[in-house]
């Protein structure tokens, strides 16, 4: 044998003991035949053993001793050959639990049947002493460990060991959306290009400016800088190259932490007469943390039909694996949306392999948008008051510019008018500032109202009135204009009035949190602002007749739409979601007892058929037990234990122990938006049925305001030198500039 390869022999030098020999030298192996290995003598080395040389083995700097012959009646130790490093995943597992099962399943790699599954269960455990519930299997992962990863990270902020041995491995290129969240330090090359790869999609850079020479010039003058990319094709390669990563971070982000999901969706027109269909998506996290993100700004091919909007939905859902997630869509009142969520139902179905999974409905799961609906009613409100609109104001200013003589105009129309004049003469606004520097006030030009901007009218009101005076003296130096009398400031006065409830309402729906819950006292607060105004009572009494008369036909808009959401069980059910209303609000409102009692009884009917118990809810029965599980995560959870009432009772469904235990009275504090949201994370293991209800409804956007928002982004991302941009590349830009926003 080599001498090379030998190890002293820990059994024989302690006596018959290997306690001190390394864990690797312990493993026995039965002596060999006497044939193929004879004994040599005590004294004598082998013989045919060949001389190792120092320039062949560097790391053999001497010799082992000469040991005894190994007696034929004594286990033989035999050396074994360095273990190999874990894997770089190992440490993973001493974060989940693990149960095999007997279940067949097929390796989609090799296409080898296994015929056991093992269950992956997180085995982290929250303050309130409940195991976290996420899980997956063998089965579903197919020997990929990244979601189990992601989900350490993204929920319980567990990262890998830092002192992982990672030498000897090459990295790979990072994509955008991590250089841009990575955390540990970077070297200054990485850092300059994280910065210039978020001040590109932040700040809507052209990709043109990274050619410009004085731009360049910026780092050929920094010692050991070189700047990543010097041409916009190098850099929008880059951007594509990085897209697909990043949209496949974002489908396992939703496998991971969203249960169900709910769209917000819009169509928009950009600067460049590009079609784009805007979808938001929007989720609770299993800890109840409120998610809302870009899932797709893409352009609408063909025309905006209902069967087209539908096609590019389904397309994204699987793309992203969200067909059985999809509970509802929130939308305008167009006409095709009505056509596009039934045409969705059908889709998914037809292509759907279990259809008692698929969870939207079609047009019982269309949330119609509370803002969109705020401002039909007002647009009807003005319409009966013949307050004109900005394409009619300009053509007045056309005819008085022309010398001709203008019908005596509604005061609000005169306001409107007043200032089209002003914004289109630079002439008439220097006039404007010169009047308001006379008389020492604000100089502030009043914009005049624009239709498909919400409020916009009653910012111009708001204005106006605030620079009366101004107003007065500027009409005084152009005879051309129509002048206000008294009895114009006071129709501007109260229409404005009743604008600002308007207003506050639509800012309201409006906030970046979820709201379904408030649609409900939401209309009754318009109903009672209507009627009020409609019968010159409370803070409208006093309200001069047309205008009261006015409020008529916005009643009838209202009318129109609460029928609709009265018919849905989605409003009601987020109403009763929130411990602090319950059935209360319904059963105070409803001057009929009855029918609010059938209401209540339908919603608790429909969580019971949603929301069936689970096995080891189901079974519990009978009093608690008396001794605390020692098994539990810690003390203060066995002592929670120990107070809880020894009940004979049968299990009662934590939906009607919900329904029948009062309302949370104690909060009057509404400043902490996340409240709802945080109450169902504390007692999700109190009402674990009404809790996954809360998951689902509490997410669904009121409003669409939030794909508005988007199209904000997009409309400053077009900017004034980038008319020529493709839907491709507009797209990638909107998702990555979502992705890192997030």
């Amino acid at each position: 044998m080599v001498t090379r390869r030998k190890r002293p022999n820990y059994f024989i030098l302690n006596d018959g003991s290997d306690d001190e020999a390394p864990p690797e030298d312990r493993i026995q192996e039965t002596v060999e035949s006497e044939a193929s290995e004879p004994n040599s003598s005590v004294n004598t080395p082998a013989a045919a053993e060949p001389e190792i040389l120092p320039s062949e083995s560097m790391s053999q700097t001497q010799v082992d001793p000469i040991l005894p012959s190994w007696p034929s009646s004594v286990p033989r130790l035999r050396s074994q050959k360095r273990a190999r490093p874990a894997p770089a995943t190992a440490w993973l597992w001493d974060h989940f639990n693990v149960t095999e099962v007997n279940r067949e399943w097929i390796v989609k790699r090799t296409g080898k049947r296994e015929l056991t599954d093992r269950d992956i269960r997180c085995a982290y455990i929250y303050k309130t002493g409940a195991q976290c519930s996420w899980k997956t299997s063998d089965s579903q992962r197919q020997t990929s460990t990244s979601n189990m990863k992601l989900h350490l990270e993204k929920l319980h902020s567990i990262f890998a060991p830092r002192s992982q041995d990672t030498s000897g491995i090459q990295k790979a290129q990072p994509s955008i959306a991590n250089l841009l969240t990575k955390k540990e330090a970077l070297s200054p090359q990485e850092l300059l290009e994280k910065n210039i790869l978020r001040w590109i999609i932040d700040d809507k850079q052209a990709f043109t400016t990274i050619e410009l020479p004085s731009f360049q010039q910026i780092f050929q003058d920094i010692p050991g800088i070189t700047l990543p990319f010097r041409s916009r094709s190098t850099l929008k390669r880059r951007l594509i190259d990085s897209f697909d990563t990043q949209r496949q971070q974002l489908k396992e982000e939703l496998a991971m932490s969203c249960k169900s999901i709910a769209l917000s969706v819009d169509i928009w027109t950009s600067k460049n007469q590009l079609p784009i269909l805007g979808v938001m998506g929007h989720w609770l996290t299993e800890d109840f943390l409120y998610k809302e993100r870009v899932l797709e700004f893409t352009e609408l091919q063909g025309i905006h039909s209902g069967e087209n909007v539908a096609t590019a939905i389904h397309t994204m859902l699987s793309e992203l694996d969200l067909q059985e997630k999809l509970i509802t869509i929130t939308g305008d009142n167009a006409g095709n949306n009505e056509t596009m969520v039934s045409e969705l139902f059908h889709g998914l179905q037809d292509t759907a392999v279990e259809k008692d999974k698929i969870q939207f409905e079609g047009l019982d799961s269309y949330v119609r948008c509370i803002a969109h609906i705020l401002n039909l009613i007002v647009k009807d409100i003005l319409r009966a008051l013949k307050s004109g609109n900005t394409k009619e104001a300009f053509a007045v200013c056309d005819d008085i510019q022309d010398g001709k003589s203008v019908p005596v105009q509604s005061a609000l129309a005169k306001l409107r008018i007043l200032t089209v004049w002003i914004n289109r003469s630079p002439q008439r606004r220097q006039s404007w500032k010169e009047v308001c520097k006379i008389m020492n006030l604000p100089g502030k030009y009043i914009e005049y109202d624009v239709e498909t901007r919400w409020n916009s009218t009653f910012r111009m009101l708001d204005d106006g009135l605030t620079a009366k005076a101004q107003i007065i003296r500027f009409v005084s130096f152009h005879p051309e204009l129509q002048s206000f009398t008294d009895n114009d400031w006071s129709r501007l006065s109260q229409i404005h009035q009743i604008l600002a409830k308007f207003n506050e309402l639509t800012l309201f729906v409006s906030e970046k949190r979820p709201q379904i819950s408030l649609t409900v006292p939401l209309y009754y607060d318009l109903h009672d602002l209507l009627y009020e105004s409609i019968e010159s009572q409370g803070i409208f009494k006093g309200l001069d007749p047309d205008i009261a008369s006015a409020m008529k036909e916005g009643l009838k808009k209202y009318e129109k739409y609460y029928t609709f959401m009265d018919e849905s069980e989605i409003y009601y059910t987020a109403l009763v979601l929130d411990p602090r209303v319950k059935g209360d609000l319904i059963s105070r409102e409803l001057e009929d007892k009855e029918a609010s009692d059938l209401i209540l009884e339908a919603i608790r009917n429909n969580l019971h058929k949603k929301y069936p118990p689970t096995t080891s809810e189901s079974s519990r029965s009978g009093p608690p037990e008396s001794t605390p599980d020692l098994g539990r995560s810690n003390v203060e959870s066995r002592m929670l234990q120990r107070l809880q009432p020894l009940d004979s009772s049968p299990h009662v469904s934590d939906i009607d122990r919900y329904f029948d235990t009062p309302r949370v009275s104690t909060v009057t504090d509404t400043s902490d938006p996340g409240w709802l949201c945080n109450w169902w994370r504390l007692h999700r293991d109190e009402f674990p049925q009404m809790a996954e209800a809360a998951r689902d409804y509490l997410a669904i956007p009121a409003s669409e305001v939030a794909v508005e928002r988007v199209f904000n982004i997009g409309r400053d991302l077009l900017g004034i030198r980038r008319q020529s941009m493709s839907g491709d590349t507009l797209r990638i830009l909107m998702l990555l500039d979502s992705n890192i926003s997030a």
